[in-house]
């Protein structure tokens, strides 16, 4: 074994900057959307020495996250500590019951970076006392170079406690303005301590983990698992993912060991799909009552948009040294393109309580991979993974990513899992539970819809709205409308490509109703926000009301583009109580909006040298908000941009109806321009 004191020193860490520039990274700090303590060095030896290492240590706590009350909540990994921030979380319980929690400890490359690529170590924190407190801070992989160390991958053997820790490495091509890997091999290596993680052997190549062919492999991220059971007891089984063929074809694959970790080989091995479409990434795996493995897995389908289905699963009955099937997608499993981490709770023949797997992951139907990690939960099958149940248990509503599960020696679960402020990662958080508390906690988590009732071709997927809050279904003449309070309800609409607006025409109409004499009331808005995202650029489209006094109650509509902003504006708000219909249209480059059936207010957008620059859609995920603006439940203090009032009818047309169309649909006419309907949400049912 090589001493960490050997290698460099958590404390040596190259992070020992100039005052003038620690004060330009605190201005660029705030400004960032990190929310984390200013930056601050970690208490930490320069000699591993067990318990009596000098520690950094996060008091613990009995706290109620949402309705789950915990038994601890510490905070391991904090950005700025050591290193610009911390990714990736796995976590693991020795064989004596000792906690290690293993992260990406990330460099800063530039003013806004966490990046997958660079000068990223491998860190650990080990845990004496169930996740109260935590031990220095050790670099276990990465001290003496500059190389980018990922995917950390742990797992541990029973029989003689022996830990292994897999994980990837490449160079890169050291430009921090665009760190890249392309170009540099990635291969998997392993180290081991004996020692519940005290001590680190030397990292050792495997080269037999990727295959020929294979231009990029990977590992993990989270814990492998041991077989206990079946023809293969003992087996350790490490899960990874794979490209080929010059990056254009991807694959899942299983490592395992039949001799405690010291040696390893390839195991079960998808065929390579396109990754143009649907294909598994970021592996998590369990055991199942059988003595096979159940395989879940990311679904990495390059457009998020084409999918809700954001996990896929299969099985493995030998072992794991094939898949039993190709992967299909998980039913009834809300979340976001994310990793998730699995866990045998338990099973009936060896401990009387019914099977049990847990799931960790952002429990938010979405498809974007910043916005839409949020509410982290756990959830549950009694079945070994055929299904999944939509009832689960909080952990964080807060914006949350990739999260890893342990059992703990005293029996409790304990959840290892990135987050921040306005982003989902950058710190990793620590927290457990007893299993009793997990079930009292637990809550119906797939949000209600309402259904997009437009006519659609056989097989094409409605765009129904996720409810949040507690909008809920009122009366509208004989009909219904849905009514939201101002305080946290609102609809969401999952992108799909049929919502893209691009550069085309559109019209959007709506009922309104409201008697709201302040603030501002959003009707729809899409995408994203004028300024405050610089890679979508404020594309966006919008209506929302204004009451106010004088010339400051207005009914506005705008759009934005990658060359600025337009808004139209009528002289009211509307706010009589009565209800209203709503038309905004852009025809080429003319807006329009009108109120029932009115003369169109107008306004000519910038003509732009491109379709790009007339583009209203952001290129990658996307959300449209019925009642909201997009940033709910993140706008800055003061603000509370929720509709107060009663919507019915809000439909989008890919084209400019002209005014009699227009008529036609406030008269209710179902039959208006079909072929160029996007949505029509027609308030009838909650499902």
């Amino acid at each position: 074994m090589l001493p960490l004191s050997e290698r460099r020193p958590p404390g040596a860490r190259r992070f020992a900057l100039p005052a003038w520039l620690c004060a330009l990274s605190f201005a660029v700090l705030a400004a960032v959307v990190l929310a984390v303590t200013p930056p601050s060095r970690a208490a930490a030896s320069t000699t591993i020495a067990g318990a009596t290492t000098t520690a950094t240590t996060a008091s613990a706590t009995t706290a109620t996250t949402a309705s789950l009350t915990t038994q601890v909540s510490t905070e391991p990994f904090k950005a700025r500590e050591n290193y610009f921030c911390t990714r990736i979380p796995a976590l693991v319980t020795s064989k004596t019951g000792v906690l290690l929690a293993f992260a990406e400890g990330r460099t800063r490359l530039t003013t806004t970076g966490c990046h997958d690529v660079g000068d990223n170590d491998l860190v650990l924190k080990r845990s004496l006392d169930g996740g109260a407190t935590w031990e220095a801070l050790q670099v276990v992989v990465g001290a003496g170079d500059a190389l980018a160390h990922g995917n950390p991958a742990p797992v541990v053997d029973a029989v003689t406690g022996r830990i292994t820790l897999l994980y990837s490495s490449s160079d890169w091509n050291r430009d921090a303005a665009k760190p890249s890997r392309s170009g540099f091999a990635r291969t998997v290596h392993a180290v081991h301590s004996t020692d519940n993680g005290l001590t680190w052997s030397a990292g050792v190549a495997l080269p037999q983990l990727k295959a020929a062919g294979w231009s990029w492999v990977s590992t993990g991220p989270g814990h492998g698992i041991q077989l206990d059971r079946g023809p293969h007891h003992g087996r350790l089984i490490v899960p990874g993912d794979h490209t080929a063929g010059s990056n254009t074809t991807a694959g899942a694959h299983l490592s395992y060991s039949d001799d405690g970790g010291l040696t390893w080989q390839l195991g079960a091995t998808t065929a390579p799909v396109a990754k143009s479409g649907s294909y598994p990434a970021e592996l998590t795996v369990a055991q199942t009552v059988d003595g096979g493995v159940y395989v879940n897995a990311r679904n990495s389908e390059p457009t998020r948009c084409a999918t809700n289905e954001h996990r896929l699963e299969t099985t493995s009955a030998d072992g794991g040294a094939s898949f039993a099937a190709p992967f299909t997608p998980v039913a009834n499993l809300d979340t976001s393109p994310t990793f998730g981490s699995l866990l045998r709770l338990h099973a009936q023949d060896r401990d009387g309580k019914p099977n049990r797997l847990l799931y960790s992951g952002p429990s938010r139907l979405g498809a974007g991979p910043l916005e839409d990690r949020r509410e982290l939960a756990v959830r549950s099958s009694y079945d070994e993974g055929k299904t999944w149940k939509t009832v689960g248990t909080l952990v964080s509503a807060a914006r949350t990513g990739y999260s890893d599960l342990t059992v703990l020696s005293s029996g409790s679960i304990g959840v290892l899992y990135e987050t921040a402020g306005n982003i989902p990662h950058g710190n990793v958080v620590f927290t457990a539970f007893t299993e009793g508390a997990m079930d009292t906690a637990e809550k119906e988590l797939r949000r209600p819809r309402t259904a997009d009732t437009r006519e659609r071709a056989a097989g094409e997927p409605g765009n129904h709205a996720v409810i949040h809050g507690g909008a809920a279904l009122g009366a509208r003449g004989s009909g219904k409308a849905m009514e939201f309070d101002g305080q946290d309800d609102y609809l969401r609409l999952v992108c799909s490509p049929s919502l893209r607006v691009d550069d085309r025409n559109f019209t959007v109409t709506a009922w309104f109703r409201h008697t709201a004499t302040t603030g501002t009331l959003p009707i729809v808005w899409a995408y994203g926000m004028p300024g405050t995202d610089p890679l979508k650029k404020g594309r966006h489209f919008s209506v929302r009301a204004e009451p106010g006094t004088g010339t400051a109650d207005v009914l506005r509509a705008t759009v934005g583009t990658d060359i600025g902003s337009t808004e139209v504006t009528l002289p009211s708000s509307y706010n009589d109580g009565g209800w209203h219909h709503v038309v905004f249209t852009r025809d080429s480059l003319t807006l329009g909006l009108s109120v029932d059936g009115g003369v169109p207010a107008t306004a000519v957008m910038p003509a732009g040298n491109s379709a790009t620059e007339r583009n209203l859609t952001p290129t990658g995920e996307f959300n449209i908000h019925i009642g909201a603006r997009p940033d709910f439940p993140n706008q800055p203090a003061g603000v509370a941009q929720l509709f107060r009032g009663t919507l019915d009818d809000v439909r989008l047309f890919q084209r400019a109806l002209t005014p009699d169309e227009a008529t036609l649909v406030r008269d209710g006419s179902l039959a208006v321009a079909t072929e160029d309907e996007r949505l029509r949400l027609g308030f009838s049912t909650i499902w």
